[in-house]
């Protein structure tokens, strides 16, 4: 399970999956990866009994339900967010995750991890009644309010999750790769 967390692809398709079949098609373009990159992500994970794929498009097999709930059951929301007066990209992406008490390790840790997919920069921001940075008592309202509006706006039901994960970049596919990457360490963490 470890290695298959590592590949932000691999945890990108396995989420999409959590709600019933898909098609390689449309996971395609959900992804904004090469139909080449998913098919063999796909191969993969239908190799090692992850995913089922048949006529009714690829599903998750009741062993990737099981050895996945970790990260099924803690990523609640993925989009896109506009973060212009925190990112250092054109774009950023956010995740809202739930059930993550006592995350351990630096959160510049976490960050490399995004940079080491090509994205600009990430941010992982606690919430505790009130949305600060990962192990500080910076409140995010306290030195940027507007970011936090946005954030508040795009996730309404963030005071039911425990952490956002934010990653900028040039492009959607770095940022989307170095997002699932970080929830994909976070989740192997959580286990």
């Amino acid at each position: 399970m470890a290695k298959i967390l590592r590949n932000p692809l691999a945890s990108e398709l396995i989420y999409l999956l959590k709600n019933g079949p898909l098609g390689r098609r449309t996971l395609t373009e959900q992804v904004g990866a090469s139909e080449s990159s998913v098919r063999t992500v796909l191969e993969h994970l239908q190799t090692e009994g992850i995913v089922i794929m048949d006529k009714q498009g690829t599903h998750l097999s009741d062993m990737g339900k099981l050895a996945f709930g970790p990260l099924l059951e803690s990523v609640r929301e993925v989009k896109p967010i506009d973060l212009k007066d925190l990112s250092m990209g054109k774009v950023a992406a956010s995740a809202l995750l739930a059930d993550l008490q006592g995350l351990s390790g630096p959160a510049w840790s976490f960050r490399d991890l995004a940079i080491r997919e090509g994205a600009r920069g990430a941010m992982l921001l606690e919430i505790d009644r009130s949305i600060h940075f990962l192990h500080s008592e910076d409140l995010l309202s306290d030195l940027n309010p507007i970011a936090e509006d946005n954030i508040k706006e795009a996730f309404p039901d963030w005071e039911n999750a425990s952490l956002i994960v934010a990653v900028t970049g040039d492009s959607f596919e770095v940022v989307e790769y170095g997002l699932w990457r970080i929830i994909g360490e976070i989740v192997l963490k959580k286990s």
